[in-house]
């Protein structure tokens, strides 16, 4: 799988781009603030229809453009398809070879891409919030359908928060949150069972690849941290639960029970990562998840998605930086690589390098 071409013109600080990458690595080097990670922000929403950097797409239109637009041509098992998103205010377009796909999930699976950022590195010690959106994001490249049962739940959940913070004085308020229950029930179990299926495949991945990288013999491990109705899988288990707790869930304002509410937990040496390891060693464990993650997904897909690296290699020390590259130098994939400088880079053979300065990419001869 490799982007053949891409385009983009309204997104954020990037001139209107026309880019040819070339099959293996491709390098963007530029100080900060001058569209490096914008322009990986086009390519995750052109593969997952989600920006990695805000809930709201419009965010990635220009100040001063009406819309953004964004295609590129994906090759894969020599087809070659053409995938295009239109951002406006309030309203997405999508087009797959021209047409709109319906149903949407016919959009996903052929254009799959993997992040690798900087504030990954600080997962394990971050909040559940983020772990969340950090695994789910890998559960999007793995399952595409997850995305729309992602985004059911979220509206039905967004439906009864609104209901329980409003519900002082509305005599309808019981039935409609019974009826957002019947909703929320499947949906919530549907979630957190994808969550765990992805964990299960990754977790034996991850314990291989964190050894590689350290080379201590101690043991890691991943945890899913939910409820027990959702660890068991039971919807009418759920669904009592949700009854069982609305008294506090009306005193609080919003749902306590629910995969909105899960957790990731790395486990390093049989305890909680973040409150025993190093620095050092979180950022090999989340160095161990991404490795396993691009070999889960060639595996899956029978091919590697392509590779958004922002910044990361700048942030890892000498021992796992040259880990990470000569992984990559040994993987068939596709690499969309942002660094401060071309040097942080540490790969000899396949690049192309480009400069990018105010939102304009230039590309670099080979022997500067």
């Amino acid at each position: 799988m490799r982007i053949a071409a891409l385009a983009a013109e309204g997104a954020r600080n990037l001139a209107p781009l026309q880019l040819v990458p070339g099959p293996r690595f491709n390098v963007f080097a530029g100080d900060n603030g001058q569209g490096k990670t914008n322009l990986l922000e086009v390519v995750y929403v052109l593969a997952t229809l989600r920006s990695f950097r805000t809930s709201r797409l419009a965010d990635l239109i220009r100040r001063d453009a009406p819309r953004a637009t964004l295609a590129a041509r994906v090759v894969k098992d020599d087809l070659e398809r053409k995938y295009q998103v239109t951002v406006e205010p309030g309203h997405r377009t999508v087009t797959l070879d021209g047409k709109t796909p319906r149903p949407l999930a016919r959009y996903f699976g052929a254009f799959n891409v993997v992040l690798f950022a900087p504030e990954d590195l600080q997962i394990a010690r971050g909040s559940p919030a983020e772990r969340r959106r950090f695994l789910d994001r890998s559960v999007f490249s793995w399952m595409p359908s997850y995305l729309e049962q992602f985004q059911a739940y979220e509206k039905v959940l967004k439906s009864r928060n609104a209901v329980l913070r409003n519900a002082e004085g509305d005599r309808n308020a019981e039935a409609m949150l019974a009826v957002y229950d019947e909703q929320l029930a499947p949906l919530a179990v549907v979630l957190a069972r994808t969550r765990r299926a992805l964990l299960d495949e990754i977790s034996p991945r991850f314990a291989v690849a964190f050894e590689a990288i350290t080379r201590t013999g101690l043991p890691v491990a991943l945890e899913h941290v939910t409820a027990p109705e959702l660890a068991a899988g039971d919807e009418a288990a759920v669904k009592a639960g949700l009854a069982r707790d609305r008294r506090k869930d009306l005193a609080r304002g919003s749902t306590s029970l629910g995969p909105h509410r899960d957790d990731l937990v790395f486990r390093f040496s049989n305890a909680d990562a973040a409150s025993f390891a190093s620095q050092g060693q979180l950022r090999a464990l989340v160095l161990a998840w991404k490795t396993a993650e691009l070999d889960l997904l060639r595996e899956h897909h029978g091919d590697p998605p392509i590779l958004l690296l922002d910044d990361v290699s700048s942030e890892l020390d000498e021992t796992r930086n040259l880990y990470l590259f000569e992984y990559l130098a040994q993987r068939e994939l596709q690499c969309f690589i942002t660094t401060t400088h071309f040097r942080h880079v540490r790969l000899t053979r396949e690049r192309v390098d480009h400069e990018v300065r105010d939102g304009v990419i230039f590309p670099v001869k080979q022997d500067s």
